[in-house]
């Protein structure tokens, strides 16, 4: 009875140890990091948050207000035809999928939520490691600006490619404008 539930034991882990080591070895072969900024910009004359200094000039030069501040900061991992969803302030939701790379550019699919409703999608390639801005929801006393910065591995081995239509948004546009403001990898944070 011991000598089996040894063997069993031992299947058991051995079984586990593969997974973890496969699921490990899928993530880094796919993966992609995304880094999100959600920006509060106002005309409050009180400058630039210290944390926002490496996009300072870039915000001012797209966006023309008196005060930045970093109102939150969140990182996620997902695969290629996967989604990561992050949930920004003012309860918007934020889906990003990497849906495949181009030479240095990573092909993404950013949809922006505010409850269930749409606010805006697009499909967009930018520079592996550089940064896009979104601006134009109203948030507090001034504007959102969502910074998103995806990193894919140098050397990423993908899943053959799915093709996916983009959703489209019935009726009136949206009422949020959006800026897609690409930097260059190195500048932003």
């Amino acid at each position: 009875m011991t000598d089996s539930l040894r063997k069993s034991s031992g299947i058991v882990v051995l079984v586990l140890f593969a997974l973890v080591v496969n699921a490990a070895a899928q993530t880094v072969k796919g993966s992609v990091e995304v880094k999100i900024d959600s920006v509060l910009a106002a005309d409050t004359n009180q400058g630039c948050d210290k944390q926002l200094s490496t996009l300072r000039d870039r915000l001012r030069r797209l966006f023309h207000y008196s005060t930045y501040r970093l109102v939150q900061h969140e990182e996620g991992h997902t695969g290629f035809g996967q989604t990561v969803t992050f949930t920004l302030p003012g309860g918007r939701i934020l889906h990003i999928e990497p849906v495949g790379m181009d030479g240095d550019m990573i092909r993404l699919e950013v949809m922006l939520f505010q409850g269930e409703e749409p606010m805006m999608t697009t499909d967009l390639k930018i520079m592996n490691g550089g940064t896009f801005m979104v601006g134009g929801p109203r948030y507090e006393r001034g504007t959102l600006i969502i910074s998103i910065k995806p990193i894919a591995p140098a050397s990423v081995e993908m899943a053959p490619e799915t093709s996916k239509a983009a959703a489209a948004v019935e009726g009136p546009p949206p009422p949020a404008t959006a800026v897609v403001a690409p930097i260059a990898p190195g500048q932003d944070h």
